[in-house]
C-alpha cells in the first residue's frame, strides 16, 4: 500500500511515530490519561521534521476504491494547511488520539515516495 524505501529518516521517524502511537494506545486502554505527554513528545519530534520536510504529492494506490480512500487520507496528512492539523486535532483528541494512529499515518504519507 505504502511505497516506502528503507532510508535512515524512516529507520528513525517511523519507530518512534509508531511506539508514540502505541503508547497512546495502552494509555486508553487501562483508562489511564497522560495529560497530554505524548501528544506534546509528538508535536516536538514530528512537527519540526514535516517543516524540514516540505511538502510532497501523493501517489495512487492500485485499485480504484483503494486509490480514492487513500487520495482523501494523504490530502489530510499532506496538504501543506492540513499536515500540521490532522495528527494534532487527532492526537488531542480525548480517545481518538488514543485509538488512532495519527503519527504514524502522518510519517507514513510524508514518506511515501512520489
Amino acid at each position: 500500500m505504502f511505497n516506502i524505501k528503507p532510508t535512515p529518516e524512516t529507520l528513525i521517524m517511523l519507530p518512534i511515530a509508531f511506539f508514540l502511537d502505541l503508547c497512546g494506545l495502552a494509555v486508553v486502554v487501562f483508562g489511564l490519561d497522560d495529560l497530554g505527554i505524548l501528544d506534546l513528545v509528538g508535536i516536538f519530534i514530528f512537527f519540526p521534521w514535516l517543516l524540514i520536510r516540505g511538502e510532497r504529492l501523493p501517489s495512487l494506490a492500485g485499485t480504484k476504491s483503494g486509490a480514492k480512500i487513500k487520495e482523501s487520507l494523504a490530502k489530510l496528512f499532506k496538504n501543506k494547511n492540513l499536515k500540521f492539523l490532522t495528527p494534532l486535532i487527532g492526537e488531542v483528541t480525548p480517545w481518538v488520539g488514543g485509538l488512532g494512529f495519527f503519527w504514524t499515518l502522518s510519517v507514513l504519507f510524508n514518506l511515501e515516495e512520489e
